[in-house]
């Protein structure tokens, strides 16, 4: 018994006495919650720190988004951010052959629910040259080629995915149309690696880096908080 009063004398002198909280705690629970970008043209992002100390991200920019998840804690007048590694590469697979409805050497990528995907980097070797194609649309996408394709190179500029080049067999039969499969892995997520945000009382500011679009590399980022 008097074990267990020596025990809780410290916790019961804390509260008689109005003693604070250790100031960690005070700067998780006084900065948790919403924080949105501002001042940076067709760019839309918000961070959410929870109280728990777990945190989500978001980033649009045109066609290019990202999201992140992971932990936050304070450090030196800073939140401080990290994510896990995200290491999962984005992969392109050949998976079969089809009939062309254009009756063109056509290229389709398809996810893995089976729709088709847009916005791929096509590059094509045939005809004794190598050569760009353009990008996918939402159909079959017409190369141009005479002969068939001896390998097809398939990337995401817009996430900084450089093509993959796949050898592909010659066409059986009356088959024109090439379709690949694409495993997603960490494609989209952005990689925080202890990354410190600058609290400037009810703002977060950081300088954006690791990214595809060159236009925002090295931008001021200033997150503000939504009440």
């Amino acid at each position: 018994m008097n074990r267990l009063r020596v025990s809780a004398l410290p916790l019961l002198l804390t509260a008689a006495c109005g003693i604070a909280p250790p100031a960690h705690a005070q700067d998780t629970t006084a900065l948790a919650g919403s924080y949105c970008l501002q001042g940076v043209h067709e760019v839309g992002s918000c961070i959410r720190l929870s109280p728990d100390g777990k945190f989500e991200y978001f980033l649009a920019y045109g066609a290019y988004d990202e999201t992140a998840e992971g932990t936050w804690r304070v450090a030196d007048g800073a939140v401080v951010v990290t994510t896990p590694a995200y290491d999962k590469r984005p992969t392109f697979s050949f998976k079969r052959m089809q009939p062309s409805e254009a009756d063109a050497f056509d290229v389709m990528v398809e996810a893995q629910n089976g729709q088709p995907i847009a916005g791929v980097d096509v590059g094509v070797t045939c005809d004794g040259a190598t050569k760009s194609a353009g990008v996918t649309q939402a159909g079959g996408f017409a190369v141009d080629c005479k002969s068939a394709p001896s390998a097809i190179s398939l990337g995401l500029g817009m996430f900084g995915i450089a093509p993959q080049s796949i050898d592909v067999a010659a066409p059986r039969g009356n088959d024109k149309a090439y379709v690949f499969g694409f495993t997603a892995g960490d494609l989209g997520k952005k990689r925080f690696a202890d990354v410190p945000l600058r609290v400037d009382g009810d703002t977060l500011e950081m300088t954006y880096t690791d990214t595809p679009i060159t236009e925002l590399q090295g931008r001021p980022f200033r997150y503000v908080r939504e009440h």
